[in-house]
């Protein structure tokens, strides 16, 4: 037996033919399909089919499972690998992986997904609270950072920022991130002193041969004194405004990172600066989608 789809404008017709009192023979003959299309209608059989993901994505789901790592293979990387390796299978979008999580189709629990979702924040500047000295040739506001910098073009254009730990406690890491590569680096500081954290900056990228152009940071007071490794090194210092840490996107991020292997409220107390390099590495040798699945090293090489 042959079924013909029914149409929206045909449902409408049929529900005001049936709450006439019409039969279902009766209707079907006026609309003009078999009177057993009616019945399913009416039955609710025209309800959006459920498709079967665990067997339509069997080959996926299987390797998602086998692959997936909330420190180092997110979703979007286990779906650009799966593509390069299974070039046949059936591969669904970031987007339905993350659906199938979030209404328990498949059971990667929440607490193991790389990031999760927050809240939006207001992105309108709080310069009018500041007062800054424009005459001040190394310390500017983050309003004129030239639009060169914010372009991505070229290393050595830096964004630096403290990642804490447990509470009360005196240390801090320091991230520093290339707006352009993406490369990553991570200092262990045993107190939050602004001379101290200053002085621990200089000597690490004097040390490390860091190329630096221009660095930007938050209001924390920790860089208070940080416009002395600027000088040092001929380079402006740009703040940002206060609360909007959206505007070093690239450091927050890569702060997201290191929490996969320092989790929050974690003490810093015990860890080398050895151990850090290795957290480094691995977050420079991931692949990343914004290099289209190419690591920070492999962009590095094109500089």
């Amino acid at each position: 037996m042959n079924y013909t789809q029914l149409t929206e404008k045909k449902k409408v017709e049929i529900d005001i033919l049936l709450k006439q009192g019409l039969s279902m023979r009766k209707v079907a003959a006026i609309i003009g399909v078999h009177h057993s299309t009616i019945s399913r209608y009416k039955a609710g059989i025209y309800k959006k089919r459920k498709i079967d993901i665990e067997k339509k994505y069997e080959i996926f789901i299987k390797y998602l499972f086998e692959h997936y790592d909330k420190k180092t293979c997110s979703i979007e990387i286990c779906i650009y690998k799966f593509k390069k390796s299974h070039r046949t299978a059936k591969c669904p979008t970031v987007k339905q992986v993350y659906n199938w999580i979030n209404n328990n189709k498949i059971f990667l629990t929440k607490e193991k997904l790389c990031y999760k979702k927050r809240r939006g924040k207001n992105k309108t500047g709080m310069m009018q609270h500041f007062k800054w000295n424009l005459d001040n040739k190394t310390i500017l506001p983050i309003s004129l950072r030239p639009k060169y910098i914010n372009d991505r073009n070229e290393i050595g254009h830096l964004e630096i920022d403290s990642i804490i730990g447990k509470k009360n406690e005196y240390g801090s890491i320091i991230s520093i991130v290339d707006r352009c590569t993406r490369r990553l680096w991570l200092i262990k500081a045993e107190y939050k002193n602004e001379y101290y954290i200053d002085k621990k900056i200089y000597e690490f990228i004097i040390k490390n041969e860091i190329t630096v152009k221009s660095i930007t940071v938050d209001n924390g007071f920790e860089f208070n004194a940080l416009g002395l490794t600027a000088k040092k090194l001929g380079v402006k210092l740009y703040k940002c405004d206060p609360y909007c840490s959206f505007q070093r996107g690239t450091n927050e991020r890569m702060n997201g990172m290191v929490r996969r292997f320092i989790p929050k409220g974690s003490s810093l107390k015990n860890i080398p600066q050895i151990y850090l390099d290795d957290i480094a590495f691995e977050i420079n040798y991931m692949p990343k989608k914004i290099f289209d699945f190419k690591s920070t090293f492999e962009i590095e090489s094109n500089y």
